[in-house]
């Protein structure tokens, strides 16, 4: 069952976000969901590398130029991202502007983004007792470790900017 937070990222969020901790988000991917043309939800991925707190209230991130995500974000102007992990669930409806694109994403669209609810989302112990969530979404990327943190490095580097 869901629970409102409020409209401001929590501290477990905020240190998920970060991007401080890059190489224990390795593997781990944030599922996010626009609303297409047609009012469906959009499903995508992004890595902990692709998206960045800048505080409690505001989020930004990188989506492929021509995708139908950044088309999405661009037309409707919302975003839920949900951080699911071992023991945890959260979402995380924001209101989205295209923010001013960067020569160091080349081939990316960059959003910010403002925090509008924060949901928890926890079994019911009285209607499923002992229920919790063991792992999160995870991924493979055959790249190795240092090529990869260096391009999140550089992709969060410009997203703050």
């Amino acid at each position: 069952m869901s629970r409102h937070l409020g409209n401001e990222l929590t501290g477990t969020l905020l240190s998920l976000l970060d991007g401080t901790d890059l190489p224990g988000r390795m593997g781990k991917a944030v599922l996010i969901t626009t609303v297409d043309a047609q009012g469906w939800a959009h499903p995508a991925l992004l890595s902990y590398g692709e998206v960045v707190a800048i505080d409690a209230r505001r989020l930004r991130l990188a989506t492929y130029r021509a995708s139908r995500t950044s088309n999405n974000l661009l037309r409707s102007g919302h975003l839920t991202l949900c951080l699911i992990e071992a023991g945890m669930a959260y979402y995380i409806k924001t209101r989205v502007l295209q923010h001013q694109a960067s020569p160091d994403l080349p081939g990316l669209e960059r959003f910010e983004t403002t925090v509008e609810e924060v949901l928890e989302d926890q079994a019911r112990e009285d209607l499923e007792p002992g229920a919790r969530i063991v792992h999160g979404i995870e991924f493979e990327d055959p790249r190795p470790a240092p090529e990869r943190l260096s391009a999140w490095t550089a992709t969060l580097k410009a997203l703050r900017s």
